[in-house]
């Protein structure tokens, strides 16, 4: 069978329908996501799931700031050793499977690999008290410091 020019010109036609179809598509779902993902439910929704709990709080286990992390945590109390602070121990609602991430925010307090105590309870432990960094010992301030920390919630 010899090509002729009407069935060339339907199957130029054709495909051209068919790369016009595609591109129609294409635009149609990407206004359909941008349309999603500039929609506020969606982005609460995106921002809750994705948003690690944290709490900022003071060497007393004071919580200064929440963000989430109180829906999981008791308490935070401080503990000593031979009259020096010596860490903290976090008290969570409720079996937690991985350690909470607890970091100094304005110190360089370097905290222990955290254990497990009381079953569901965390410890860190802070194994050497390196000078300048004590609560008890800050050097010549009129009021001491705040020694802030932040612990976030591995969910």
């Amino acid at each position: 069978m010899k090509p002729t020019l009407s069935n060339i010109i339907a199957i130029v036609s054709l495909l051209l329908a068919a790369v016009l179809g595609v591109i129609v598509i294409n635009d149609s779902i990407d206004r359909k996501i941008q349309a999603a993902i500039n929609d506020p439910t969606f982005l609460k929704k995106v921002a809750d799931e994705t948003r690690v709990p944290f709490l900022e709080f003071d060497s007393k286990g004071t919580v200064q700031k929440d963000g989430g992390a109180m829906s999981y945590i008791n308490k935070i109390e401080p503990y000593k050793e031979k009259e020096r602070a010596a860490g903290f121990v976090v008290y969570p609602k409720q079996f937690l499977k991985e350690a909470p991430i607890l970091q100094a925010l304005n110190s360089s307090v370097p905290f222990a690999e955290p254990k497990r105590v009381h079953t569901i309870d965390w410890q860190y432990r802070i194994p050497q008290w390196i000078e300048g960094t004590s609560f008890e010992n800050t050097g010549k301030y009129d009021e001491q410091p705040a020694q802030l920390f932040k612990l976030e919630i591995i969910r």
